[in-house]
């Protein structure tokens, strides 16, 4: 009875060893397991910091592109501000400029004017009938011309001329000349005042 007791003990013996080495296999898969999977963990911890450093970068770049493009924005929309309250002054100076020369007009010799007034209505329209001028001017433009004395008109100065049909006009008034004269010369005027 002792051998079988004996033999008893040694079957659960080596049933022992086998589960060692299965617990030690198993001890050592799950250990080689957690390594790789605390590799991969930290290579994949790597990859995304890698690709989060790398967003930051061009989130960065896109946020001075912004900054920058605002930025000179900003400067053009002022220096289109600082443009328009210049040229809003320099039509102010050029409309000031325009009716100190009406009024100037007022002051010329007007028989002399009148006359050269005349003269290029009978020049330009032969067929001229009729003709207008301010109250003030009429008995000089009477006493200039043998043309039909249409009536006084609102104006400066200077005399309007129709045919007798009223469908061809010569427009000589002061106000009329001074603006042909002065669309034509604005740039000149303009760099004179401005420079």
């Amino acid at each position: 009875m002792n051998l079988k007791l004996l033999g008893r003990i040694d079957r659960p013996m080596g049933l022992e060893k086998v589960i060692e080495q299965i617990e030690k296999d198993g001890e050592e898969k799950t250990r080689k397991l957690l390594q790789d999977t605390e590799k991969q963990a930290a290579q994949i911890l790597h990859t995304m910091q890698r690709e989060l450093e790398e967003k930051s970068v061009q989130k960065k770049q896109e946020t001075e592109k912004q900054v920058t493009a605002l930025q000179t924005q900003e400067k053009s929309a002022v220096e289109i501000e600082a443009k328009k309250i210049r040229l809003h002054a320099e039509k102010d100076i050029l409309t000031s400029t325009y009716q100190q020369c009406l009024a100037s007009l007022k002051s010329l010799p007007h028989e002399t004017i009148l006359s050269a007034l005349v003269r290029n209505i009978q020049k330009e329209m032969p067929e001229a009938a009729v003709i207008y001028s301010n109250k003030r001017d009429e008995p000089v433009v009477c006493s200039l011309t043998t043309l039909r004395y249409g009536g006084a008109i609102e104006c400066l100065g200077g005399v309007i001329a129709e045919n007798t049909e009223k469908t061809l006009t010569v427009d000589f008034r002061y106000e009329t000349i001074a603006a042909d004269v002065w669309e034509h010369s604005l740039k000149e005027i303009a760099q004179n005042l401005f420079g």
